[in-house]
């Protein structure tokens, strides 16, 4: 079962913020490859995705955040993630993406991460 992909975006402190929903795989990373891709070249701002909504990620997905972390942190730019549900999160945490790009449980704790680091910078 296919579950419809959508990813919203949402102006965040100078920075961006996505909203994923449904099955984030090899044919919907596509799409998300574009709208982050927009986040990332923008000129500064953190970058927040929000995988609440998130049923599944595959390794194309789990790639794609990988290399947003990397990139904004080339660039002295945040990056975050937040992630509620179980089978998402264990996934991030059995290949170690939870610690590489800096996962919270809640979007709440996110956004604050991201504007303590920008406060700092």
């Amino acid at each position: 079962m296919n579950l419809k992909f959508s990813v919203d975006t949402e102006p965040l402190d100078g920075g961006h913020a996505l909203n994923v929903a449904g099955e984030l795989d090899q044919a919907t990373v596509p799409e998300l490859t574009r709208v982050l891709g927009q986040a990332v070249d923008r000129e500064n701002g953190a970058v927040f995705v929000d995988l609440s909504d998130c049923e599944f990620i595959d390794s194309t997905g789990l790639s794609l955040l990988v290399q947003a972390q990397r990139r904004l942190t080339g660039d002295h730019r945040g990056f975050a993630i937040c992630c509620p549900k179980p089978e998402v999160k264990r996934l991030l945490e059995l290949t170690g993406i939870d610690e590489a790009v800096g996962m919270f449980d809640t979007r709440e704790e996110a956004i604050a991460a991201l504007r303590a680091a920008a406060a700092r910078r």
